[in-house]
């Protein structure tokens, strides 16, 4: 995929006229309110009308975008009239379609990736898409697929696609498909070319012998799996200019193609793909780092969303943003969906821009001798162990403090590192795993580090989970450390995991060192509540490691129990947007 420097332009690009190269110049001259990746996806398209080797055909591009103009809208207010593509969606179909390789005159790119806020049109224009590729790019035997993780989900691009050809106001055009419900499938005969629907839940007897000329692959923020990518990428090979277009939201797994996709765009409009992604388009509409401190303010509202006063509603935009101060189930909808702004899980509990304000550099040795309270999450034979002590605030101490302590077998930190890509073995490498000898835990090694800490630290309390700590209470408990059994159960958990909530959300009442561990286990936690609002960590639904939180939770129950006679606990109250 590196870029060809062969041919000539045939035209200076100056001399080009287009609606792709108005856009791209009214973003890049800031008379348009554009995030930095659309920003980037503009200036590269303006230095792209300058290679030699690729030229932009003003022509196709037109064709395509006025195919897509022929149909009418079937939804909302603007039901029977037809459908006028807005500024951002002409960029991306005159983009798709208009650019070619001069040496070959085929299209440039195979791979589309566009990433925007829902309410922005998307799903409407992959549809015109899926039909330009099905009856008017000139492919015999195309085959165009609608794909998405479930087959239900695939349905409503193709349900979309099926209903712009039923309300055409050409009958000609009608007459040209066959339609069938059952199964699913747009035959356009003039072509022998079909168009139908397809989900991973179904893809072990759909996915043999495919031979697409595109793929329309929907929210992608929800395959998990690479595998059915993979499957559908490399069936490509067999046509001369195929498309692969990813349409999605932000979504909550950092794993997941639509966030693999999103970071390779990333590179790519950065300059930092080496070439590698020349056939490959995206576009990217959220907001900026900096807009992150001002969610209130519309401009920041419009950078994400397009369409913002056409088909995103203000009213409903800030009824949203209320809701969200309150709630912050509803808050992470709003990053997500309506912002497009990345979070880890969609029941991700603590947000990862707070946890990171609560960094605080100094010497830990100022901890000396100031109270503290243990937090003990035991592995019961692999993966990670965690101690926390909870410094509360006293004397200078003006923040609650954590000091974190993690162990890992050795073995499986190799495991874990190559099979699962997380980086335990960097971690132990610079300090914050400490690697145990064997398969197993050594739980020798957690006491040694409880009775050094003791004779540091005026350690008041240690909280543990009885159904696993068994082996090492006796032993501390006969060198004279306060053991407390903490009970699991969600009344008891609640108001201290609240509190810890609070302290991450106000930002500037807590200090945790910035420890990596501690962060990405902050970033996997779940957490279930129950009918009357009580809250716990879930650990079975939580998809990484949070032994470091809950271990926080039993350090943090100490501590406002023995300090402050648990008046601190239930003090809940989420009024800040988190």
């Amino acid at each position: 995929m590196k870029r060809r420097k062969t041919g000539r332009p045939t035209s200076s690009p100056e001399a080009i006229e287009h609606v792709s190269i108005d856009y791209a110049r009214e973003v890049v001259a800031g008379d348009r309110i554009a995030c930095r990746w659309v920003r980037l996806a503009c200036e590269r398209f303006l230095r792209d009308l300058e290679r030699t080797d690729i030229r932009f055909d003003v022509a196709a591009a037109d064709r395509a975008i006025g195919f897509m103009e022929t149909f009418r809208h079937y939804k909302g207010q603007w039901a029977g009239t037809r459908m006028k593509l807005e500024a951002w969606q002409k960029f991306v179909v005159g983009n798709i379609f208009g650019w070619k390789w001069v040496d070959s005159g085929l299209r440039r790119f195979k791979y589309a990736h566009i990433e925007v806020p829902r309410k922005n049109g998307k799903t409407l224009l992959a549809a015109g898409i899926s039909l330009y590729m099905l009856c008017a790019d000139n492919e015999g035997g195309a085959e165009v697929y609608n794909a998405a993780t479930k087959k239900d989900q695939a349905m409503i691009l193709h349900r979309d696609a099926r209903v712009l050809i039923e309300k055409s106001k050409d009958p000609d055009f009608r007459a040209a498909f066959a339609i069938r419900k059952n199964p699913p499938i747009i035959e356009y005969g003039a072509a022998d070319s079909f168009m139908r629907p397809l989900g991973r839940d179904t893809e072990g007897d759909t996915t043999d012998g495919l031979n697409p000329h595109a793929v329309i692959a929907d929210e992608t923020h929800a395959w998990t799996k690479l595998g059915f990518w993979n499957v559908l990428n490399s069936a490509l090979g067999a046509r001369s200019q195929p498309l692969f277009l990813m349409i999605t939201t932000a979504g909550h797994n950092m794993d997941s193609v639509g966030r693999s996709h999103s970071l390779i765009v990333q590179r790519i409009l950065k300059g930092e793909d080496g070439g590698e992604g020349d056939d490959y388009f995206g576009i990217i509409f959220t907001i900026d780092e900096e807009d992150k401190e001002r969610l209130d303010d519309p401009m920041v509202w419009a950078k994400a969303n397009p369409l913002y006063g056409i088909t995103v509603d203000e009213k409903k935009f800030r009824s949203q943003l209320a809701l969200a101060k309150a709630d912050p189930a509803i808050n992470r909808e709003l990053k997500t969906k309506w912002l497009n702004i990345w979070i880890n899980q969609a029941s991700l509990w603590l947000d990862s821009d707070k946890w990171a304000k609560g960094v605080h550099s100094y010497d830990k040795a100022k901890l000396d001798g100031l109270r503290c309270y243990g937090g003990l999450d035991l592995a019961i034979t692999r993966d990670l162990s965690a101690l926390v002590w909870v410094f509360p605030p006293q004397d200078w101490l003006e923040r609650w403090t954590l000091l974190s302590h993690f162990w890992c077998p050795a073995a499986d930190i190799n495991t874990r590192s190559k099979r699962d890509k997380v980086p335990y073995q960097s971690w132990a490498e610079n300090g914050f795993i400490v690697p145990t000898p064997g398969e197993v835990m050594d739980h020798g090694y957690i006491t040694a580090q409880i009775l050094a800490d003791c004779q540091r630290y005026d350690v008041q309390a240690v909280g543990y989970d009885k159904t696993y700590a068994a082996s090492l209470v006796n032993p501390l408990v006969e060198e004279g450390v306060n053991m407390l059994a903490f009970s699991q159960g969600i009344m008891t958990i609640s108001p201290y995991a609240k509190e810890l909530e609070r302290l991450v959300i106000q930002g500037t009442h807590l200090n945790h060192f910035g420890h990596p561990v501690l962060a990405w286990n902050a970033g996997n936690v779940v957490v279930h509540m129950d009918a009357n609002g009580n809250i716990k960590p879930d650990k079975k639904r939580s998809e990484e490691r949070i032994d470091g939180i809950i271990a926080s939770i039993m350090g943090l129950g100490c501590a406002i129990e023995m300090e402050y006679d648990g008046s601190l606990a239930g003090q809940w109250d989420c009024t800040v947007l988190s």
